[in-house]
């Protein structure tokens, strides 16, 4: 029997919606790099922005470290546009890409 180690966050949704943008949900879809390629991370990541839709989700975001040239291009390839770039914490030296679906 074969395992395939995946991550699919459920949609996050953000309340109470803002005046420009309603209610937000942040879908996260990850595939370890040996396992990529496959299309898998498109079917998660469509479940995920399904299940988002179905919670009303005005906007759908999604998040990518600065260093994973791979997650930003599926982002970016699936309709996602950067719209932050943005350190957690004072001594992080890799940014947060924000990204929304358009």
């Amino acid at each position: 029997m074969n395992f395939i180690a995946l991550f699919c966050s459920r949609p996050r949704i953000r309340f109470p919606p803002t005046d420009d943008n309603g209610a937000t949900a942040t879908v996260i879809a990850r595939v370890l790099p040996e396992y990529r390629r496959r299309g898998l991370g498109t079917r998660l990541y469509e479940r995920a922005r399904d299940q988002a839709r179905a919670l009303d989700a005005q906007v759908i975001e999604t998040v990518v470290l600065a260093s994973n040239p791979d997650g930003l291009r599926f982002a970016e390839q699936h309709g996602f546009t950067e719209v932050e770039r943005y350190l957690l914490r004072d001594d992080d030296t890799v940014p947060w890409i924000d990204l929304r679906l358009t």
